[in-house]
């Protein structure tokens, strides 16, 4: 995982519920969580080949309906796989928490928890446009209690560690979800 930068995208807050493991910082904790983005990465990058060859190389036409199959196979191989390895890391993040805000930066979380501020913590939250594909990373709180703007307690942690495909991911859905927002907008102000 690679340090945090300080991106002006990165701090692009929205509201989102977004279902959240979390669990001690502890070595073994740490080990399981290397052990699942090694894994994640390893079929990242199987999966940006199979799309640079669909997309840029030349498929002969009748190849092309056996690697759609493929490409299905392999979102249902994620799937599984999610599920096995989810049952694996349950040890490591016995806590479930919900969103109440995310970015790149970091995430507040609906409750208190039972956390510190200054407590280090591990994470996998499953954004909804990827089923099967977890984002892993340390975080640290840094607030707990109510936020300016609610009336019931939240857990804002920073993400302390997340790879930059990870954090991508985020500000990638934080933006798709800002347009929707400002589609639905531009239609209900519409005559």
């Amino acid at each position: 995982m690679s340090k945090p930068h300080a991106s002006e995208r990165d701090f692009f807050r929205i509201a989102a519920q977004v279902t959240v493991l979390l669990g001690p910082d502890t070595p073994e904790a740490r080990h399981a969580l290397a052990v699942d983005q090694e894994l994640w990465q390893t079929q990242s990058a199987l999966e940006a080949a199979a799309r640079q060859i669909m997309e840029e190389q030349a498929v002969a036409e009748d190849l092309k309906p056996i690697l759609t199959v493929l490409r299905w196979l392999d979102f249902k191989c994620d799937l599984i796989l999610y599920h096995l390895r989810r049952q694996d890391m349950s040890s490591h993040f016995p806590h479930q928490a919900v969103t109440v805000d995310l970015s790149g930066s970091g995430l507040a979380l609906k409750g208190e928890l039972g956390l510190k501020p200054g407590q280090s913590v591990i994470m996998s939250l499953q954004l909804p446009d990827a089923p099967g594909r977890p984002i892993l990373a340390v975080g640290r709180v840094v607030r707990v209690g109510p936020a300016q703007d609610q009336d019931f307690p939240t857990t804002a942690v920073r993400f302390a560690e997340i790879s930059e495909t990870d954090r991508e991911r985020i500000v990638r859905y934080t933006f798709h979800k800002q347009r929707q927002a400002l589609a639905r907008r531009s239609e209900e102000e519409s005559p």
